[in-house]
């Protein structure tokens, strides 16, 4: 990945806006100019369409809206987080091969083992 040059901007934020970006800057051990630069590389990656419709239900102040909003983002960027690393493990193949005659007991021991990676 080649690093690209760096451009200072400067901008007005609403006071709420404000505060949470201290807040965050803070609880993460980041620069507000890195929060902020973190957020605006996430905001315009994202099509003009989703960044419209995430306006439009910021504007509306709708907070109960906006929460089921973020737990959608969570749970579809853990999946994606976890089926890439599903891949990464079958690429490696650590999966051991598991033989007809396994008995109930033993297959439940073998998933224990690989769950707490001593496998």
């Amino acid at each position: 990945k080649v690093k690209s040059m760096s451009t200072s901007i400067t901008t007005n934020l609403e006071d709420t806006v404000a505060v949470k970006a201290r807040e965050i800057a803070a609880i993460e051990h980041r620069s507000l100019s890195n929060v902020a630069s973190i957020a605006l590389a996430v905001f315009v990656g994202f099509p003009k369409e989703l960044r419209d419709h995430l306006l439009e239900i910021r504007a509306k102040g709708d907070a109960s809206k906006w929460c089921e909003l973020s737990r959608e983002f969570l749970a579809v960027t853990a999946r994606m987080r976890f089926e890439a690393a599903f891949q990464d493990v079958v690429a490696e193949s650590k999966f051991p091969v598991i033989p007809d005659d396994m008995s109930d007991i033993d297959l439940l021991e073998l998933g224990t083992k690989i769950s707490l990676g001593k496998m």
